[in-house]
């Protein structure tokens, strides 16, 4: 098979009929080989696996979110598949930082026409998670867990939430021990960096790169009603970058908090640690460009 192109139908609260009826008129006319996997919500990444198995599919594009993406990481990796991304999340960090900046329509034309691929970096998160782009515990974490929790979807939800909890930060300790060296430290959210940037565009991590074998944590201090005002602006500012900031490079490394905290990871609420222990799987999936 050419192309297996995988759907999550309700990620970002957006109807995406329209732009399957575009992907299957272009497949047809293309003459190549295709299936459509549409998720349910239960044992998908089992599905996955099977049709991967059965198929052997040349390339696989996931339409959806990053958590979408993030929940195929495992099979995508041990097959060693040309993956492409349609982004049609909430707030779509990923698009962000691949430059997906094309319509939906053409990012399908050009994923499925392109011969090229980069290998992007994966972390493993206590050798049970993958993280592909973005990570945190504290403010982040809670925000992404009360959007989940809400009935909307869509990024003014994801505003409200996110103005909700940054106005009520609360800071906590923690400990990181790298390859090179201890640190503890105290702030409002410990971020874990393969990418740099938010869905909304805020920079976070200005050194890291997603296929340099390295990851970052960095630590936000503090954050007030000035860095919000400047983050929601940041897209018009390409010099606007978050104060308070300490960024901490690893290969692997360990964390330990002095009481449980929300984790999420591309999006999606994981659980609450009192440790991590992370590092990098370098250059393990095949993206194409």
């Amino acid at each position: 098979m050419d192309i297996l192109l995988v759907v999550n139908p309700v990620s970002g609260d957006k109807d995406k009929a329209e732009f399957m009826d575009f992907a299957k008129g272009f497949l047809d006319k293309s003459k190549l080989s295709y299936l459509f996997y549409k998720t349910t919500g239960e044992n998908d990444c089992d599905a996955l696996e099977a049709l991967l198995l059965k198929y052997s599919p040349e390339k696989v594009i996931v339409v959806g979110g990053d958590g979408t993406l993030n929940m195929f990481l495992k099979p995508l990796i041990q097959h060693d598949i040309q993956v492409g991304f349609i982004p049609m999340g909430s707030a779509n960090g990923m698009a962000v930082e691949l430059d997906l900046t094309d319509s939906l329509e053409d990012l399908l034309e050009k994923f499925i026409k392109s011969n090229e691929t980069k290998k992007l970096d994966i972390l493993s998160i206590n050798d049970s998670h993958l993280l592909l782009h973005l990570g945190d515990i504290g403010a982040n974490a809670n925000l992404v867990a009360n959007y989940d929790k809400d009935e909307s979807r869509g990024m003014f939800t994801y505003a409200k939430h996110f103005w909700s909890e940054f106005q009520n930060l609360k800071g906590f300790e923690f400990e990181i021990k790298t390859d090179q060296m201890d640190y503890e430290r105290k702030g409002v959210m410990l971020a874990i960096c393969n990418g740099r940037k938010f869905g909304t565009g805020i920079p976070l991590n200005t050194i890291g790169k997603m296929n340099d074998g390295w990851f970052e944590f960095v630590v936000v201090k503090a954050m007030d009603f000035s860095d919000l005002l400047k983050g929601a602006l940041s897209k018009f500012d390409e010099d606007y970058k978050i104060e308070n900031l300490e960024t901490i490079q690893a290969k692997k490394a360990t964390v330990k908090l002095k009481e449980p905290r929300l984790l999420q990871i591309d999006g999606e609420v994981i659980d609450k640690f009192t440790e991590l222990k992370i590092e990098v799987l370098p250059k393990a999936l095949k993206f194409i460009i």
